[in-house]
């Protein structure tokens, strides 16, 4: 008979027996050590976090249910030990030269609308995802719709309503079709930093030639 204890996970409460507590709070501290050195360590560290409680809830739906260990186990086997990813250089997976890397290889995709690609609510940035179209020319065909006969507003909203909007880290990859495991969410991560930054320095030049006479 095991103890139990309750957690909070990305801010979801679990209750979680001893053993699996043990084996995830080391797993965590691997990743922690492991990315510690990394730019933007704590946000990388929170997509994991996340994605981890993403899956434990869709193992145990219920809030009485106990997490076991073998949901670690298997959460963790999803996605990969930090040691997986550790190449030659920060964050990047040792290869052999002719094994696949198991992380870039397709995964089912899932419809999100897409809040990086939008111009109102996400809905043909995510089709475009999901189909591998340029979501211009999605957006042209609601117009074109819209304008003959008004059925693509329509569409539009009702679309909006039923697909949901990627939230997350594991919401993105899913919706690109990329499996989510520690090195994809690593690299969507630092993505995202990336343009963050370079939308910062943007800005930044935009401003500063404004103010010379």
């Amino acid at each position: 008979m095991n103890k139990t204890m309750t957690v909070n996970i990305s801010g979801i409460v679990f209750h979680i027996d001893e053993d699996a507590y043990d084996r995830l709070h080391r797993y965590l501290r691997a990743i922690r050590v492991h990315f510690d050195s990394e730019a933007g360590c704590e946000e990388i560290l929170a997509g994991i976090e996340e994605r981890i409680a993403e899956m434990l809830r869709q193992k145990k739906p219920g809030e009485r249910q106990v997490v076991s260990l073998e949901d670690v186990r298997e959460t963790i086997t999803q996605l990969g030990e930090p040691e997986e990813i550790s190449g030659n250089g920060p964050g990047e997976k040792a290869s052999s030269g002719h094994e696949e890397d198991p992380a870039t290889e397709p995964a089912p995709k899932r419809l999100f609308r897409d809040p990086d690609n939008k111009y109102i609510g996400g809905v043909c940035g995510g089709l475009g995802a999901y189909f591998q179209i340029d979501p211009t020319w999605i957006r042209l065909i609601f117009l074109l719709t819209f304008f003959l006969g008004g059925g693509g507003l329509i569409l539009y909203i009702v679309l909006w309503i039923v697909i949901p909007k990627a939230r997350t880290t594991a919401d993105r990859l899913s919706m690109r079709g990329e499996r989510v495991t520690l090195s994809n969410i690593e690299k969507s991560i630092k993505e995202d930093l990336r343009d963050i930054k370079q939308n910062l320095e943007d800005l930044s030049e935009s401003k500063g030639s404004k103010k010379k006479p």
